[in-house]
């Protein structure tokens, strides 16, 4: 899969040495905040700056996720839900447990997906055999 060159620059940061310091401050800003925080909250704290208005153009916030998925990744109980903005350290097990049954719909959906895009593939060969290349 291909990436923006802007993407790919923020991957360059976090592998030149970004990534453990930012997974570090986030791990400090959770464990002081037990009712969790927004991703804005977390670029205020991990940054040290004021995040965009649109967070979907902000690299910063693109770093805070990686960084999450990097400690969800090391076993960290990082909880997040579709019904709630922000992420919290969590020990319930009930609280896990509905985050990993929120991440098994998704894949359900997922698979789904797929499905439907491997079907239409395989309708498409048989259908047209010398167009695909």
């Amino acid at each position: 899969m291909s990436h923006t060159p802007e993407y790919e620059k923020l991957l360059a940061e976090l592998n030149a040495g970004e990534l453990p310091i930012i997974v570090r401050n986030i791990l400090d800003a959770l464990l002081q905040a037990p009712k969790g925080l927004t991703r804005k909250g977390l670029i205020r704290i991990v940054f040290g700056e004021e995040p965009d208005n649109n967070l979907s153009n902000d690299t910063r916030d693109r770093k805070i996720r990686k960084g999450i998925e990097h400690l969800r990744n090391l076993g960290f109980p990082i909880v997040s839900t579709s019904g709630k903005a922000g992420y919290r350290l969590d020990t319930d097990p009930k609280n896990i447990e509905c985050m990993i049954r929120e991440w098994e719909s998704r894949i359900v959906q997922l698979q789904q997906r797929v499905d439907a895009a491997q079907h239409y593939h395989d309708l498409f060969t048989r259908i047209f055999p010398y167009e695909v290349k």
